[in-house]
């Protein structure tokens, strides 16, 4: 059950926000303490980490980190970067005000330590991928040979990582296909080497092996997967219990700039190799600004109740950029999400699946119980 999944993962989330930088404020205190000249009462850890813990210093990333879990319990492909939001400052500072190898080897072991439990927590709730995971909303991640990444998300299918687009002008590095707007998966073989290009530009090497073919919201994927059975079965499962219709804004809404930028973009144009990738996902800062504030408003909060009222004004002030933010965030993610999920018009037809796409591409039977077809 994937209840039990987060019972084992939680705590390493915690151990990986909290225990880890607490425990290096903690360790610090021991290192500084041992190399103080003269007799050296014996440390107490237990009360230090307890000190450590009861101390503002270095205290507002732990809660935002959690915040920023909570918000994001599904997407597991963001737990790692979460998890150095607390450890990469309490690390710096130690590197720079740090003296000793001791010192120096403990501040760059902890943003790895931080990640490592992380990672193990996003694996324990995806991997492996039984029938509970792939009906869930639990982000699981497929890598994919020569590069490229497919995330099997709660309501979408999102390739990211993939090499940068050809063309210096597209808007999104990355593209998706709703689970609802799927009408074809196909596992296949490809017996020699070719090139596919996606709908935002970015051409991914299609090296000879299992391939899971995908066609939905005018779009055409040719993913090299290793595990293709495991891949197809798991797209179909989750696309059949989780699918459900997001009405798109109408095309006169300034939420389609970008992807209008990418219709825009004439086939006959030249592509060029382009080393330049498109920074995606940096709407999200706002986001952590916005659980920041929403923490310091909430504390505001609670020291006009037990303080002084003048901290009213400072809740609603932090109250009020805490909401902006949160707008500005969600505003900023609908116009990214229409472009990677529409990188063609969406009066657009389907591609139609009888032709082969790739020279020695041949369709693989794949015995799933089910249809190919969604």
């Amino acid at each position: 059950m994937i209840f039990l999944r987060y019972l084992v993962a939680v705590p390493l989330i915690l151990l990986s926000y909290a225990g880890v930088p607490f425990g290096y404020l903690t360790l610090s205190s021991y290192l500084f303490q041992r190399s103080l000249p003269g007799r050296r009462e014996e440390f107490d850890f237990a009360a230090e980490l307890t000190e450590k813990f009861t101390d503002l210093n270095g205290f507002w990333p732990v809660p935002v980190a959690l915040l920023l879990f909570v918000v994001l319990w599904w997407m597991t492909a963001a737990w790692t970067r979460i998890a150095l939001l607390p450890s990469v400052p309490v690390a710096f500072v130690g590197l720079v005000a740090g003296t000793g190898w001791e010192k120096s080897l403990l501040s760059a072991a902890t943003p790895l330590a931080a990640w490592g439990f992380a990672w193990l927590a996003a694996k324990v709730v995806s991997w492996p991928v039984t029938g509970d995971v792939r009906r869930s909303a639990v982000e699981v991640l497929i890598g994919l040979r020569g590069g490229g990444r497919l995330r099997v998300q709660s309501r979408r299918l999102l390739l990211d990582k993939l090499p940068p687009p050809r063309h210096e002008e597209s808007p999104v590095g990355r593209v998706a296909i709703p689970f609802d707007r799927i009408g074809h998966v196909e596992a296949g073989l490809v017996t020699s080497p070719a090139q596919w290009r996606f709908g935002n530009t970015s051409e991914l090497a299609i090296t000879p092996g299992p391939v899971l073919r995908i066609i939905g919201g005018g779009q055409q994927w040719l993913l090299p997967v290793d595990d293709v059975e495991q891949a197809m079965r798991l797209v179909l499962e989750r696309a059949k219990v989780r699918a459900k219709a997001d009405p798109r804004p109408p095309l006169d809404s300034a939420h389609w700039a970008n992807a209008k930028r990418l219709w825009d973009l004439s086939p006959s144009q030249p592509m060029q190799p382009n080393q330049q990738k498109v920074k995606h996902g940096m709407h999200h800062v706002m986001l952590v600004l916005s659980v920041l504030t929403a923490a310091m408003a909430g504390y505001a909060v609670f020291r006009a109740f037990t303080g002084s009222w003048s901290f009213v004004f400072g809740a609603l002030i932090l109250g009020g950029v805490s909401y902006g933010t949160a707008r500005g965030w969600a505003s900023l993610g609908a116009t990214m999400k229409l472009a990677e999920e529409n990188p063609h018009s969406p009066l657009t037809d389907d591609p139609d699946p009888r032709p082969s796409p790739v020279t020695g591409w041949s369709p693989q039977p794949v015995t799933l119980g089910q249809t190919s077809y969604l």
